[in-house]
């Protein structure tokens, strides 16, 4: 089963756009919005949003983001103590 060269969803066999580069490069696209995306705009597919692959790469950036802000809150929670411990200190 193929699958688009742009925006990574199957494709039905009969469906589909093929496209044939002059160096033999084959491209296979499930609708017009790919093929004018990838060939005439050039754009990848993996930088754009609505896309399959841009889908996963989101995903990929969502757990980062998730990780870095456990850590940020963990930081911040270690400095809220050090701070607390100065104050009982003085006193």
């Amino acid at each position: 089963m193929a699958v688009c060269s742009f925006c990574n969803n199957p494709l039905r066999p009969g469906a589909g756009l093929m496209y044939v580069l002059r160096d033999g490069v084959i491209f296979s696209f499930c609708s017009s919005k790919c093929k004018k995306n990838q060939l005439k705009l050039k754009r990848e597919g993996r930088l754009t949003r609505w896309t399959s692959k841009g889908l996963v790469l989101e995903s990929q950036k969502s757990e980062e983001q998730k990780k870095e802000s456990a850590l940020a809150k963990e930081i911040e929670q270690k400095l809220k103590e050090k701070e607390e411990k100065k104050k009982e200190q003085k006193r």
